[in-house]
């Protein structure tokens, strides 16, 4: 297969998991120009992305709600109330709090905006993010640059030192 759909390939797969993109380049062989150009790219596209569509969701469903709400008929409304209620009473109540959302309670408030923008390459994927980024600290002017230049530097540090252990053990 040509460099540049292997390097597409990288870039679709950055999108999702930025922390192992690097690998699987190397693994292709792809060299370590090749591999950080398509991590990269990968992984600002899928950031920006998410990051742009989040605000776009959270403006409608903000706006949208009350509408929905305003032209459902009062009878429609009435049956779904009563369908919930019935649902919950049929079922014993789910556990609130995972183990993950735990870790993202946590890092939200242990470390708030920098916390999410540094786990994002390597505990959180990227749409999550993005998302959550966008969502508790998207009024914040350093957020969006912030994440961009960590996410840069994450990348450039994890195609150096995957390219170095792999020269180191190979020979």
């Amino acid at each position: 297969m040509p460099d540049y759909l292997e390097m597409f390939h990288i870039a679709l797969w950055a999108t999702i998991k930025f922390f192992y993109a690097p690998l699987i380049a190397i693994a292709r062989g792809l060299g370590f120009w090749e591999s950080l150009i398509a991590t990269l790219s990968g992984g600002l596209a899928s950031f920006l992305g998410f990051y742009f569509a989040t605000n776009i969701f959270l403006v409608y469903s903000k706006h949208l709600k009350p509408v929905i709400i305003f032209v459902t008929p009062t009878s429609t409304r009435l049956y779904y109330r009563r369908w919930q209620e019935t649902r919950r009473s049929k079922h014993k109540p789910r556990k609130r709090f995972s183990k993950r959302n735990k870790l993202f309670v946590k890092i939200r408030t242990k470390w708030g905006m920098w916390g999410i923008i540094f786990a994002t390459p390597i505990a959180l994927s990227i749409p999550l993010g993005a998302f959550l980024l966008r969502k508790y600290y998207g009024h914040n002017k350093i957020a969006l640059p912030a994440g961009i230049i960590v996410l840069i530097s994450e990348g450039f540090i994890f195609n150096l030192v995957y390219w170095l252990l792999i020269k180191v053990f190979s020979t």
